[in-house]
Formats: structure tokens, sequence, C-alpha cells
């Protein structure tokens, strides 16, 4: 200690961060000041000083109480008592913080934990560790972050901003958004927490949810203080600057926050972390002078604001084939041949090198539900566990009723907004109201495909032959098959979906054979004895053999199975016929739908029906998952016309007496 001008010892900084940092670690009071080297009376004239102060806080809470902190106001007096007895010091310098703190600086999800009350989130803290690997490059990085909405997007960008202003006071952040007001809002959350000198206590009602948890310590303590103590300094909601390590580092700093709309003027400023959240929105994502307008904005302003080596990213969910996010996934760039320079003073001119591409964004996506991980109900309950481990990227934010009614009664919303798949408008194999029938947006009445008063597995009644009665198998060796059984009428070219499944099975699960037993199971013994005694016996079973299937052919059970049925097995091979013009899967399918020929059990409580609807209106050329039931009635009518019986030509008539 020091002797101060007026005779009074003067307390190092330090020594008052310690006492606070270990008071708020839960010490009592005379541990707190045997730690910081005060003696207990001196210790105790501050807690009591600051808990007085904070009941008059709390007092000017009710009083005032749903205003916030303004100027010249009650609770603007308050807050300032309490920065003027807490005492704050300067800047703690790394050697001398607490280990918690400097685990703090490593650890994301203990800093969120620690600091800001967060439960844990796999998918935030996945993305804020490749964000930070990305910002600690030398050349410039721009990212597209998509993801579902309500996954708390914008508590990522709050989290992010935060942690790396803790781990580098010098860094210059700019929070972007659609209109000032809402980026204004973003940055007055950040200036708060770096602010707060009490643990974040969040509404009990969140804590029962699941959806916060008490903060443990606040970054004004562990850390040193954020709020310049020099008067004047720049403090504002839309832009400030955070107290600096070394002396007189305030001086002509550009802001360490600044906040701008996306149609704010900001020419002159730059950054080393740009985040711009909720910029897209349902009118600038399609063809609209809005969009015009905020592309060109994007191409001259925001990517314009990033200082070399530093990283501009843009969040939020994806909206249709022409929003943002589409519009920055398109760039390319090219690499620079001499960053590849090998020191030669020869140059190979005899032939012209095109300089090597890539994307000039890099794409993170975050679905609200990945179907590969689903094990069953219980891997989507609200408790299970959040992806990696478990389907749902947020089983309580985004829970599984949820998503699965949006999933089946807007499966191209779906498709887009929660499972961020980039596909056009009018790429899609049929569109809904071809199958559910009304009026589509091109004002044609089409009829649909759902006999509402059929359930999966029955037979339409007053059916005339002949009939055609046939399986179509889609497998697979590791994920689901695809099983549907169809009933055709020639005469009036219409085809019935009588029933199908969609689960994962083994070869034997499809078709075994019990020697001890000598007896048959599987779906297709199943099947085709319930075919049998509907009176419409499968005669048969077009199987795809891509996929090492090819047992079928092989093994004589199966074959004796063939005779004791009198069925046939029809190999198919997929190739490059599934895009053939004449006989492929656009070819075949999307004329039946839309005309009504198609014919499905009804919707109404039946997962069969839209889950099959649901795959028709997703199908694209290009997708990879989510096609077995699509692939299986594309077997089925590539060769139905081959299996149909012949039709006898009209008898001509003749006198009776020749």
């Amino acid at each position: 200690m020091t002797a101060g001008r007026s005779g009074r010892r003067q307390i190092p900084p330090q020594d008052v961060a310690r006492f606070w940092q270990a008071r708020a670690s839960g010490m009592s009071i005379k541990d707190a000041a045997k730690i910081a080297g005060v003696h207990i009376n001196t210790a105790q004239k501050w807690d009591s000083k600051k808990r007085k102060v904070k009941a008059e806080l709390e007092l000017a809470n009710l009083d005032g109480a749903k205003v916030r902190k303004k100027e010249g106001g009650v609770q603007a007096d308050a807050w300032q008592k309490v920065m003027d007895v807490s005492d704050l010091p300067p800047v703690i310098p790394y050697d001398r913080l607490k280990p918690e703190a400097q685990r703090a600086l490593t650890d994301f999800d203990y800093f969120r934990r620690r600091y800001l009350g967060r439960v844990p989130s796999p998918w935030q803290v996945d993305a804020a560790y490749q964000i930070e690997a990305w910002l600690l490059n030398d050349d410039k990085e721009f990212v597209v972050l998509n993801c579902p909405p309500g996954a708390g997007k914008s508590t990522l960008f709050h989290d992010v901003a935060v942690w790396q202003i803790v781990k580098n006071r010098k860094i210059r952040v700019m929070i972007g958004s659609v209109s000032q007001a809402l980026a204004k809002m973003y940055s007055r959350r950040i200036r708060e927490t770096l602010e707060r000198q009490f643990p974040l206590d969040p509404d009990p009602i969140l804590i029962d949810k699941g959806l916060a948890i008490k903060a443990e310590a606040c970054l004004a303590i562990d850390f040193g203080r954020f709020k310049p103590s020099t008067s004047g300094s720049l403090w504002r909601a839309e832009e400030f600057i955070v107290e600096q390590e070394d002396m007189g580092g305030l001086d002509n700093k550009e802001p360490t926050v600044s906040a701008y709309g996306i149609e704010s003027e900001f020419i002159g400023h730059r950054a080393d972390l740009c985040l711009f959240d909720d910029v897209a929105s349902p009118e600038n994502a399609k063809e609209s002078a809005a969009r015009d307008k905020l592309i060109e904005r994007w191409d001259s302003m925001a990517e314009a604001r990033v200082d070399p080596g530093g990283l501009l990213a843009v969040i939020g969910q994806r909206l249709g084939p022409l929003d943002l996010y589409a519009h920055c996934l398109s760039k390319i760039t090219y690499e620079d041949f001499e960053d590849n320079y090998d020191g030669s003073d020869t140059t190979d001119i005899s032939e012209e090198k095109e300089p090597l591409k890539k994307h000039k964004y890099h794409h993170l996506i975050y679905k609200a539900y990945y179907e590969e991980l689903d094990t069953g109900k219980l891997s989507k309950r609200n408790t299970a566990a959040a992806w990696p481990e478990g389907p749902l990227l947020d089983p309580y934010r985004l829970s599984w009723k949820d998503l699965s009614y949006v999933k089946h009664s807007n499966p191209a919303k779906f498709a887009v907004v929660y499972q961020q798949e980039d596909q056009a408008e009018g790429n899609y194999l049929i569109e809904r109201v071809w199958a559910t029938g009304g009026v589509g947006a091109d004002g044609v009445m089409y009829p649909g495909c759902i006999d509402n008063d059929r359930r999966p597995g029955h037979i339409p009644q007053n059916l005339q032959p002949p009939l055609i009665s046939i399986a179509s198998v889609d497998p697979s060796p590791t994920m689901f098959w695809a099983i549907q059984w169809w009933v055709y009428q020639p005469e009036t070219n219409l085809r019935f979906l009588i029933d199908c499944e969609r689960v994962k099975l083994t070869a034997e699960g499809l078709l075994g054979y019990d020697i001890s037993g000598r007896t048959y199971s599987g779906i297709m013994e199943d099947w085709q004895n319930r075919s049998f005694e509907y009176g419409y016996p499968i005669s048969h079973w077009i199987v795809e053999v891509n996929a090492a299937q090819r047992f079928l052919l092989a093994h004589d059970f199966v074959r004796k199975w063939q005779a004791l049925h009198t069925v046939n097995v029809i190999p198919h091979t997929t190739s490059r016929n599934k895009l053939d013009e004449n006989l492929g899967v656009e070819a075949l399918l999307p004329n039946l739908w839309r005309s009504g020929q198609v014919r499905l059990p009804t919707m109404r409580e039946n997962w069969k029906t839209l889950a099959f609807i649901e795959e028709m209106s997703s199908w694209t050329r290009d997708k990879k998952a989510g096609t077995d039931l699509v692939m299986a009635h594309w077997f089925a009518e590539l060769h139905a016309p081959k299996l149909r019986q012949g039709v006898a030509p009209p008898k001509q008539w003749r006198p009776s007496w020749i």
C-alpha cells in the first residue's frame, strides 16, 4: 500500500480486484480480505457499502422499474453508485487472473455457463470455435451460417462477440442487422453484459424449463472493468470503447463495438469482426426492388468493412433460392499463383494456367433434424441428447412435436427454413397441390390423388379386371428401405397404392427362411399371403440390386419361394436411366400425379401417405437422402408396362349365317 496526498493509504486496484473476485466466488468477507491483503474492517466497509447501494438499485427498479437506465434518472444514479463503490481495477493482466477466468478464455462452453448463464448448446459451441479459427487466419474470411429459427442464432453472435472482446480488448466488432434500431439493440446487449457487476440471475421460470442456469460470476470483476473510468469516454448503446490494458489506449481508437443497419451509412468504419444477423427477410429473398437494393448494399458496403485478417459472418435461416445467403454462397474467388511461388527464376509459359477457384464464403449448416441419427421415439424426446449425439439440434427449443407438424403440413418450408436445403422453386418433382387437390399457383384446378375413404392396406371396392398386382423394393445396406404394393388397372390407367413401408431392414427382414421349420418369414412372405387373402395376389416383385441385394437371385430358397407362390422376382439396376429423358424419374412420374392417375390412401392420421407426398414434393436431381419411396415408385412404373396383360383386339361383327 502507498500513502495518498491526504495521508490515507491507497490500496492497489489489483488487491481490490482480488477481494471482489473472492467474494464473487462465494468466499466469506474474512477469507476474501486475507486473499486481498486488506484489513477486515476495510473489507467489511466495502461489502456493506456495496450491499447498501445494491438495495438502492433494487428499490429504484421497483419505483421506476419498467424503463431502462436513462441518463439523469434514479436508476442511472444508482448504477453509477455501484460503479463507484465497486472500485474495479482497469484491466487484470493474464498472469493475475484467477484459474477460472483463464480457463474461460479458451473454453467457450465454460465461458458461457460461468458468465452468461447459458445451458450447453453443442451446435453453438461448434460454430464459435470454427468462427474463431477463421478469425485467426491472416487472410480475410467470409462465413455464411445457416440454422433454423428459434435455435438461438442472435444469442450465439452476442456470446461470440463478448468472448472475443474479453480475449482481445483491441478488437473492433461491427454488429449489423436489417435496421439501425435492431443493430443498436444487439450492441446495447453486449455493452450491458460487459459492465454487469453482479452475476446474472435469470428468470426462475427459464431455469425450471432448462433454458438458463444461474451465472457464477461476472466479467467486470474477473477481468477488470470494461467501461472506461475516464470522463467523457465513448460509451453509447450504438458504439462504445472498452477500457484498454495500456495507459492512454483509448486515444484515437475506433469503437470496440459499433452497430449499423444494412441501410445505414458506414463507409468510413472498418472492423476485425463483422457479425450480421437478421439481414435477410421474406421481402428481400425474392425477385424485387428490395432484394436488388440489399444485394447492392451488401456487395459495395458490408463486405468492404472487414479489414485484412478479419472475418465477416452472416447468420440466419434459408428463405429461398434467391435469398442473401444463396447470393453469398455463389461467389467465387481465385487463388493467386504468386502465393505458391517456389523461388525459381524461370517461368513456364508453354501453356496457359487457369487460376485456382474456390468459394469465397465458408458455409456452416445446422439442420433442425438429422434423420440419420434418428434411432426411434426416445431419441426425439425433449430430454434426449442434442446434435451431434441425437437427431434434434435443440430438443427443447425445436421439439419434435413442433418440427413434425411443419414437416408434414408444409414440407417445402421445412426443407428450406428448418433443414437449410438449397432448392430452387420449380425444381421439385411435383407440386404438393397435385397430390392434395385444389387450385395451384398457375390457376389450374387439380383433382388430387387422395382416396379419403381408404386406409392403408385396403383394396378399393368394385375394381374391374384386368388388374395387375406388383410390389417394388428400394433396399439400402445401412439406411431405410422403401417397399410399396401397387394394383394397376390398365383400362383406366389408374394405379392404387395399397401399402408401403419405410423401415431399416436386413436381408432376412425382407425374406428369410428357417431351415429347421421349413418356413418363410419377412415382409415379402407377409405381403404375399395378404395379397392372396385379398384376392389380388402379387405377381411380380421388382427389387433394386445395386445395393448388394443379389441374394434374391442367388439363394435356392428364394427360387422355391417363387415357385410356391407363383411369383416372379425382377432385378432392377439403377444407373443413368434414373435421369433418362424418356424413362427417368422426371419423365414417368410427374404427369401421373398432375392428372390424378396415382391413387393414395387417406392422409388423415396416416404417416405413410404423408411421407410419400413429402418425398415426391421435395425430390430434386441432386437430393441424396429421403428419396427411397420415390425410387420404389419409379421402379414400379418403369416395369409395369412390360407386365400388363395384353388386351385382345375387338371382335368384328359377322352375319350369323357365315
